[in-house]
């Protein structure tokens, strides 16, 4: 049996963009845990194609030809809808008889939406490495199967390594998020599954997808993957994309510890949260000494107030805290930040900024909130009239390009990003400089804010070099 995946890119980011930089060319952890169980349960006939590495639909027309497959497995996040929509048709349009999986998670909150499409064959609900995996047994021998099916939980331990090589790899691991922080080549890693807090603005993947609670792969099981990456690519440094790292301190303990065994010298660099950053002085001591280089940390805002109405669950005291205690250990601070939230009023916006100038963090990222589908905010926003959005392609945090709700002066937002991006890096001239790049590019590019988060990272990677040696 001849099984296709297919990353539809994200957000927009398709056709000729693969290689051209590091978020247009990471990798979907969760199609590389798929094919590699698939692969270890004897379906060894498993590729990928990424719309990224296409000139256009016309040659996702004829791979699909020259692949000629009978299962085409496809993930979708809420900003994919419209390319993995159009993807469905052309796949059908080349041969009825392809049966097509989709998944991920827009169908996981929004299953109905999905199922509208009949040319959609099943629909995979929450995590799919064994209900896909079933799948393909029960079509392999002619089995029927529900339309609509409800991923099964794994254990994490007993999945395979994921599946890199459907990438082209060697390319990804040469554009590194932090570029002049973080070394290439750099590989990505996925420890945990879950997520028990409550915002109510967040991407709903982490939870909806896999649960209020953490699932953990041990240690060991995170070690060895290492030393198989280690063996094949000689990497340099390690993004972690669990969103709470250090929620376990014993788990972290054990690592840092394995970790130094191995002999591992990449430096590290992981999220987590405010108030768990405050919790454990002695972690963030132990995982300098092992490598840990950089922690990103949503912050979200400078007012109390909303981060209450957020449900949040931090305090801007320990935004401070966290930010204080990571400069102390030498741990770079990489600070997101929201603005433009149901409620948020100027006084509010004010205090994000006054934040931002009291904590100085090395790498500032500001996005404007935006309606994610399968959120609580999203909902609110729905019952009370408040979204502008007019499509899923709207969806991309990185580009506002324009309002995404009712009741926000969004010049009061761009006043607000233009200030934060002018003192973030501290120097008056270096922090002018900054501020003229942020003005300069808005008013030439409709991507502004993803333009120029990328290239002032840049820039204050070559800054922050050249300052400390």
């Amino acid at each position: 049996m001849k099984v296709i995946l297919i990353d539809p890119g994200f957000g927009g980011q398709i056709f000729s963009t693969f290689g051209k930089s590091h978020w247009s060319s990471v990798i979907h952890h969760g199609l590389c845990s798929i094919s590699a169980y698939g692969k270890s349960k004897g379906f060894s006939d498993i590729e990928l194609i990424d719309l990224r590495m296409l000139k256009g639909w016309n040659h996702f027309k004829e791979e699909l030809k020259k692949k000629n497959p009978d299962v085409v497995g496809i993930t979708m996040r809420s900003c994919d809808f419209n390319v993995v929509m159009k993807s469905v048709g052309i796949i059908k349009e080349v041969n009825k008889q392809i049966v097509t999986i989709v998944g991920g998670v827009h169908p996981t909150v929004a299953p109905d939406e999905v199922a509208g499409n009949e040319k959609i064959d099943h629909i995979v609900i929450g995590e799919g490495e064994i209900s896909f995996l079933k799948l393909l047994q029960d079509l392999e021998v002619g089995r029927t199967n529900n339309r609509i099916i409800i991923g099964e939980k794994p254990e994490l331990d007993d999945l395979p390594f994921d599946d890199r090589e459907i990438y082209n790899y060697r390319v990804t691991l040469n554009l590194v998020s932090y570029p002049g922080v973080m070394n290439p080549p750099m590989v990505t890693m996925i420890g945990q599954r879950g997520c028990p807090f409550n915002c109510t603005f967040c991407a709903p993947h982490a939870q909806t997808m896999f649960g209020k609670k953490i699932r953990v792969r041990s240690p060991i099981h995170v070690i060895e993957e290492l030393k198989e990456l280690r063996n094949r690519y000689d990497f340099k440094s390690i993004k972690f994309y669990d969103y709470t790292f250090t929620m376990n301190s014993k788990w972290v303990f054990e690592f840092c510890e394995m970790y130094r065994q191995a002999g591992f010298k990449a430096d590290i660099m992981a999220q987590s949260r405010a108030d768990l950053i405050c919790r454990d002085e002695p972690l963030l001591k132990t995982l300098r000494e092992t490598g840990l280089k950089l922690m990103l940390v949503g912050f979200e805002s400078g007012s109390q107030r909303v981060l209450d109405r957020l449900r949040k669950g931090t305090t801007v005291e320990q935004n401070l805290e966290a930010s204080r205690l990571l400069k102390k250990y030498g741990i770079m601070v990489g600070g997101s930040f929201m603005l433009g939230s149901p409620g948020e009023t100027k006084e509010d916006v004010r205090a994000t900024v006054d934040l931002v100038k009291a904590m100085r963090p090395h790498f500032t990222s500001v996005a404007y909130f935006t309606p994610c589908p399968g959120s609580a905010l999203y909902e609110y926003c729905k019952e009370h009239d408040l979204s502008l959005l007019e499509s899923y392609d709207d969806l991309v945090t990185y580009a506002p390009g324009k309002p995404k709700i009712r009741g926000i002066d969004y010049a009061i937002l761009d006043q607000a990003t233009e200030e934060i991006m002018g003192t973030r890096f501290g120097g008056k001239i270096i922090g002018k400089l900054m501020k003229f790049i942020y003005i300069r590019t808005k008013k030439m590019l409709k991507i502004r804010h993803f333009l120029v988060y990328c290239y002032s990272c840049w820039v204050g990677s070559w800054l922050y070099r050249r300052i400390q040696h």
